[in-house]
């Protein structure tokens, strides 16, 4: 009894990793125990080594012959190795939580793990009663794609769709996430942290912009951030992404696809889908009416764009593209204008079109609308 709860939560904490530090958005995954070892001796016991430990955003599920145990996981990737704390929600024993350090290997992760209970490990080894876990990734098993969401700035509650996006599209895709959110920046001019590094999106499969900084408006600071995507980091754009970076020249409205300078009053607006063929419009409705949004004006939309929906304006008396996939570079860029309000984001009709969207942009879209194998939920 014990030993199953204890190797339930043990298979939850070490599953993924980068080559120099675990990061939550790498425990996503489904993982086999490689090898186990308490007090410098090996566990040979055919049902732990078969176990399997399937991650997605902090929870899990951990599965060993008939039994199952489900929890959350606590990471803490500002000290190396990582530190991990799981905690059981539903199993044998709920309530419980044991606390453990991980890292990289050679081909895989370790964790080492006080399997009764008490202080964290001090070091990755098997002394003091410490199990020390080997993980292997499952065969067959596909690595989730690693995406980063850059958010903030104006005009929007961004902490609000942070959580949105984040668990909407992880309940679709087979994805992880590293989120990136200056604290209190809340208006028109500001340096996301993120992209002082030179490889800032070297890491990811995807980055997803939902920001508004209108008034950064810095040449090469622009350079910075759309020089990974013209070089082939995928991405998607929402909302006010259209507005962001309009400095001297129109690269960011080369690499959004669209060039937008306002938006008219809010209000609900029928929206049509004029691509119905594309993967990614597959499933969206023919005509939806949103809710009460924000219709962006869209002044000009890229030679290499191409629009899969637009919303009419009463205003201008036009269609509006508001869903479009753009090729900038050699990267795939889907893009759309909605997303003002929570209530927008959080509709499942749109969680599907972004899911499409992002699973497009990363090439793991069938022609049939559906995702590539292992990439879906």
């Amino acid at each position: 009894m014990k030993r199953f709860i204890s190797l339930a939560c043990i298979a939850t904490a070490l599953l993924a990793g980068r080559t120099m530090a675990l990061q939550l958005s790498d425990l996503a995954g489904t993982w086999l125990h490689s090898a186990v070892e308490v007090d410098g001796n090996p566990i040979t016991d055919g049902n732990l080594l078969e176990a399997e430990m399937e991650i997605v955003g902090d929870k899990y599920t951990f599965r060993m012959g008939d039994n199952t145990a489900r929890g959350t996981i606590k990471f803490d990737a500002t000290v190396t190795p990582a530190r991990i704390d799981i905690s059981e929600v539903e199993g044998r024993n709920p309530g419980r939580t044991l606390s453990g350090l991980a890292s990289t290997t050679a081909d895989g992760w370790r964790l080492a793990l006080n399997i009764q209970g008490g202080e964290r490990p001090t070091a990755l080894s098997s002394e003091g009663g410490t199990a020390l876990i080997t993980y292997k990734r499952k065969p067959g098993s596909v690595r989730p794609l690693r995406g980063l969401l850059i958010t903030g700035g104006c005009c929007h509650d961004y902490p609000g769709q942070a959580k949105i996006l984040t668990e909407g599209l992880s309940a679709r895709v087979n994805i992880g996430w590293d989120v990136v959110m200056d604290p209190g920046q809340t208006g028109t001019k500001h340096k996301v942290s993120a992209y002082k590094a030179d490889d800032w999106a070297a890491k990811y499969d995807v980055v997803v912009h939902n920001e508004c900084f209108a008034d950064e408006k810095e040449l090469g600071w622009l350079e910075r951030i759309v020089r990974p995507h013209r070089e082939g980091v995928p991405a998607v754009v929402i909302h006010c992404a259209m507005h962001c970076y309009r400095a001297p020249t129109n690269d960011w409205f080369r690499f959004v696809g669209v060039t937008s300078h306002g938006h008219g009053s809010h209000f609900a607006y029928a929206m049509t889908n004029v691509a119905p063929a594309h993967p990614v419009m597959k499933g969206f409705p023919a005509t939806w009416q949103t809710p009460k949004e924000e219709l962006y004006n869209i002044a000009a939309v890229e030679p290499t764009a191409t629009p899969l929906a637009t919303g009419w304006s009463p205003e201008t008396k036009k269609a509006e593209v508001n869903v479009w996939v753009n090729q900038f570079g050699k990267a795939r860029v889907f893009g759309t204008t909605i997303g003002h309000y929570n209530h927008t984001l959080q509709d499942p009709a749109v969680l599907d079109l972004l899911s499409r969207g992002l699973l497009w942009s990363t090439g793991k879209l069938a022609d049939d609308g559906k995702p590539a194998t292992g990439y879906g939920r």
